[in-house]
C-alpha cells in the first residue's frame, strides 16, 4: 500500500461496512467465517465439501425439474453419493445442456426476480446465459477477496486495473462505489494504443496503485509497453493476473518492469474463482466454493495428466453448476502439500482452453500454451503471434511483425513449425498489423476448428 494512502483505513473499516450494512450484504460476515479454512486438515475439508454436495444434490433433485429427470434416467438420488469418487455417477454438465434447459435448470423455489442474470463473453463461441442467486454472488465475492490478499491486496486499496468493458462509470452509484470503497483506475483492453497506455502510466504514477490486476497478455502488453518506451517508477505491492494463461516469459516481463511478483489467478465467469496462485507458486483449488475434477475418457486422470476441468459450483442453489465441463484443460499435481500452509489440492498447469489445442496428422495432442511459449521464446522479430488450425494437416500462422524481424525470423518459423508438427503438416504465413483481443479483452492465441479432442 502507499505510504500515502490513508484513506485506504477508512474505507476499510468504515466504508465497507457501513455500505455493506446498508445493501444488507453478508460478505463481510463471509470473510471472517472464511479465515482459517484454508488451513484444515484434509479430511475435514473432504468430509465438508461431501456435507455440502449432498446438500446440493438433495436440492437440485427435488427443485430442478432439469435434475430431477437427469437423475432419475440414471437411477441416483443423493444418498448414493458416499464420497467424492462417486460423483462420477452423474452425467457431465455441458454448454449446450445448459443452453437447452435453462429454464428447467432453474430452481422451482426461486423466482426469476430473486436470481442475478449473466451472461459469459462467449470469447470462444456462442455466448451463455445464466443465473446466479444472491447468497452465491455475496459467498464468491468474500472468497475472492480472500485470494487477492495473497497477492498483497486488502479491502479499500487502490487498484490499476486493466480490463474490458470497465464497469465503473455506468451510473452515478457505481461511480460513487468506485471512488469511495473499489478505487479502480481502468485501462480498456479495447483501447491499448500507445496513447491510452501512456494515459494510464502517468495516472497510476499520480495516483499509485497498491496491486495491479488485469488480463494477462494485457498485464504483459503494458509492461512491455512501459519497458520499450523506457517508463518506470510503477511500483505496486503485488500484481493478479487471471483469465488467461500467464506465460513464463509474459511473467518475467511483467515482474521486472513493476518490481513485484505475479499472483496467478483461474476461473470462470460461470462459477467465478477456480484457482489461485500462492506465494510459494502453488495453484491450490479453491474448495470454498466448489469441488474440481479432472476427467478424460469419463475418468478422473491421474496426477501430471492432463484432463478436462469440471465444475461443483457448491453455492448456486438458484442454478445448480453440477459435474459442469468448463471447456479448458489443466493437469493435477503429483504435490500433496504445500509449504504456504493452504492444504487445497494443487493444479500443476492449466493448459488451456479446449479450443486451443492443435492436433498434429499422426495423432498428437499439443497445447496452445506450449506452442506460443515455444514460438514466443525463439522468435523475437515476432511481436504478436496467433494459430489457426483449420484442417488436420493444415495450419495458418497470422503474424505482427517486430522491429526485429527479418527473412531469418521466417525462416525460424518454418524451422519450429516442422519440429513440432512434423513433416505431414503443412502451413501457410499471414502477416496482419494487429491481432486483436476479443471484446472479453481475452486474447486467443491458438484457435482450433477441428472436434473437441476431450469430449
Amino acid at each position: 500500500m502507499s505510504k500515502s494512502d490513508f484513506f485506504s483505513y477508512i474505507a476499510r473499516g468504515v466504508i465497507a461496512p457501513l455500505w455493506a450494512y446498508k445493501e444488507r450484504t453478508p460478505y463481510m460476515r463471509h470473510l471472517k467465517q472464511l479465515h482459517g479454512m484454508k488451513n484444515r486438515n484434509p479430511k475435514d475439508i473432504d468430509i465438508d465439501l461431501l456435507d455440502r454436495l449432498r446438500k446440493l444434490l438433495q436440492h437440485a433433485s427435488t427443485q430442478s425439474p432439469f435434475y430431477e429427470e437427469r437423475f432419475r434416467m440414471v437411477g441416483l438420488s443423493a444418498g448414493d453419493i458416499n464420497n467424492l469418487y462417486d460423483l462420477q455417477k452423474i452425467p457431465l454438465l455441458t454448454k449446450d445442456d445448459i443452453r437447452a434447459n435453462r429454464d428447467r435448470i432453474i430452481a422451482s423455489n426461486f423466482t426469476k426476480e430473486q436470481l442475478v442474470p449473466r451472461k459469459t463473453s462467449g470469447s470462444t463461441g456462442v455466448s451463455l446465459d445464466y443465473f446466479v442467486d444472491d447468497a452465491s454472488m455475496q459467498w464468491k465475492r468474500a472468497v475472492t477477496m480472500t485470494y487477492d490478499r495473497w497477492a498483497g491486496w486488502n479491502i479499500g486499496e487502490r487498484v490499476g486495473a486493466i480490463w474490458g468493458n470497465p464497469q465503473s462509470t455506468t451510473s452515478w452509484r457505481a461511480r460513487l462505489r468506485n471512488l469511495l470503497l473499489e478505487r479502480y483506475t481502468y485501462l480498456d483492453t479495447l483501447k491499448m494504443n500507445e496513447e491510452e497506455m501512456l494515459g494510464f502510466y502517468k495516472t497510476l504514477r499520480k495516483i499509485p496503485p497498491a496491486i495491479l490486476f488485469g488480463h494477462a497478455h494485457s498485464l504483459y502488453l503494458f509492461a512491455r509497453f512501459m519497458h520499450q518506451k523506457g517508463l518506470s517508477g510503477i511500483r505496486p505491492s503485488g500484481i493478479i493476473s487471471t483469465c488467461m494463461v500467464l506465460h513464463d516469459f509474459e511473467r518475467q516481463e511483467i515482474e521486472d518492469v513493476f518490481g513485484c511478483r505475479v499472483t496467478n489467478r483461474y476461473g470462470c465467469e460461470e462459477v467465478s474463482l477456480i484457482a489461485c496462485e500462492c506465494q510459494d507458486a502453488s495453484m491450490h483449488l479453491n474448495c470454498d466454493s466448489l469441488i474440481v475434477e479432472f476427467i478424460r475418457d469419463g475418468k478422473p486422470v491421474s496426477p501430471g495428466e492432463p484432463g478436462a476441468i469440471v465444475v461443483t459450483d457448491l453455492t448456486n442453489f438458484g442454478m445448480p453448476f453440477i459435474r459442469y465441463k468448463v471447456g479448458d484443460v489443466g493437469v493435477p499435481s503429483i504435490k500433496s502439500s504445500c509449504a504456504c500452509g493452504c492444504t487445497y489440492p494443487i493444479m500443476e498447469t492449466l493448459e488451456g482452453r479446449v479450443a486451443d489445442y492443435v492436433v498434429t496428422p499422426d495423432g498428437n495432442y499439443i497445447s496452445g500454451i506450449s506452442l506460443t511459449e515455444n514460438f514466443a521464446m525463439h522468435l523475437p522479430g515476432v511481436k504478436q503471434m496467433q494459430i489457426i488450425q483449420e484442417q488436420v494437416d493444415f495450419l495458418v500462422f497470422r503474424i505482427v511483425k517486430g522491429e526485429l524481424f527479418t527473412e531469418q525470423t521466417e525462416q525460424a518459423v518454418d524451422r519450429i513449425a516442422s519440429d513440432r508438427f512434423g513433416r505431414q503438416m503443412h502451413w501457410q504465413i499471414e502477416y496482419v498489423d494487429s491481432i486483436q483481443s476479443e471484446r472479453s479483452g481475452k486474447y486467443r492465441f491458438c484457435i482450433s476448428k477441428l472436434p473437441n479432442p476431450f469430449s
